[in-house]
Protein backbone atom coordinates (compact mmCIF):
# COMPACT_ATOMS: atom_id res chain seq x y z
CA UNK A 1 0.00 0.00 0.00
CA UNK A 2 1.20 3.79 -0.74
CA UNK A 3 2.72 5.42 2.39
CA UNK A 4 1.53 9.14 3.12
CA UNK A 5 2.96 11.86 4.94
CA UNK A 6 0.92 14.41 6.94
CA UNK A 7 2.45 17.51 7.95
CA UNK A 8 0.80 20.26 9.79
CA UNK A 9 1.98 23.59 8.67
CA UNK A 10 1.66 27.28 10.75
CA UNK A 11 2.85 30.37 10.52
CA UNK A 12 4.26 29.84 13.97
CA UNK A 13 5.81 26.42 12.66
CA UNK A 14 7.35 26.06 9.08
CA UNK A 15 6.07 22.05 9.15
CA UNK A 16 6.01 19.49 11.98
CA UNK A 17 5.08 15.88 10.77
CA UNK A 18 2.36 14.83 12.50
CA UNK A 19 2.17 11.32 10.95
CA UNK A 20 3.01 8.79 8.50
CA UNK A 21 0.51 6.37 7.57
CA UNK A 22 -0.65 3.68 4.91
CA UNK A 23 -3.68 4.16 2.86
CA UNK A 24 -5.01 1.89 -0.41
CA UNK A 25 -5.11 5.44 -2.33
CA UNK A 26 -5.11 9.36 -2.49
CA UNK A 27 -8.58 9.37 -1.61
CA UNK A 28 -8.50 7.81 1.86
CA UNK A 29 -5.50 9.59 2.45
CA UNK A 30 -7.81 12.96 2.29
CA UNK A 31 -10.43 11.70 4.02
CA UNK A 32 -8.07 10.66 7.03
CA UNK A 33 -6.53 13.40 7.01
CA UNK A 34 -9.43 15.62 6.92
CA UNK A 35 -10.56 13.94 9.92
CA UNK A 36 -7.04 15.24 11.64
CA UNK A 37 -7.89 18.71 10.60
CA UNK A 38 -10.79 18.41 12.61
CA UNK A 39 -9.61 16.69 15.46
CA UNK A 40 -6.61 19.30 15.70
CA UNK A 41 -9.47 22.41 15.30
CA UNK A 42 -11.22 20.95 18.29
CA UNK A 43 -8.34 20.69 20.75
CA UNK A 44 -7.58 24.29 19.42
CA UNK A 45 -11.10 25.57 20.43
CA UNK A 46 -11.01 23.82 23.74
CA UNK A 47 -7.62 25.55 24.38
CA UNK A 48 -9.98 29.22 23.46
CA UNK A 49 -7.71 29.67 20.54
CA UNK A 50 -9.40 31.36 17.22
CA UNK A 51 -7.19 31.54 14.92
CA UNK A 52 -6.83 28.75 12.20
CA UNK A 53 -4.28 29.34 10.11
CA UNK A 54 -2.33 26.74 8.33
CA UNK A 55 -2.70 23.97 6.65
CA UNK A 56 -2.19 19.91 6.97
CA UNK A 57 -0.35 18.84 4.04
CA UNK A 58 -0.38 15.22 2.54
CA UNK A 59 3.01 14.23 0.82
CA UNK A 60 3.35 10.96 -1.39
CA UNK A 61 5.75 8.27 -0.35
CA UNK A 62 8.37 10.33 -2.31
CA UNK A 63 7.91 13.05 -0.22
CA UNK A 64 5.75 15.30 -2.92
CA UNK A 65 2.66 17.13 -1.79
CA UNK A 66 -0.09 15.71 -3.16
CA UNK A 67 -3.02 17.55 -1.57
CA UNK A 68 -3.56 20.45 0.91
CA UNK A 69 -6.08 21.05 3.82
CA UNK A 70 -6.66 24.56 4.74
CA UNK A 71 -7.21 24.60 8.55
CA UNK A 72 -9.81 27.51 7.95
CA UNK A 73 -11.83 25.69 5.40
CA UNK A 74 -12.31 22.91 7.66
CA UNK A 75 -13.21 24.95 10.67
CA UNK A 76 -15.86 26.82 8.97
CA UNK A 77 -16.72 23.67 7.74
CA UNK A 78 -17.64 22.54 11.70
CA UNK A 79 -18.89 25.79 12.83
Amino acid sequence: MPCYYFNLRTPARAAERVERREFPDLREALIAANGAARSLIHNQVRRASAQFHGSLDIEDERRLPVARIMLADVARQIS
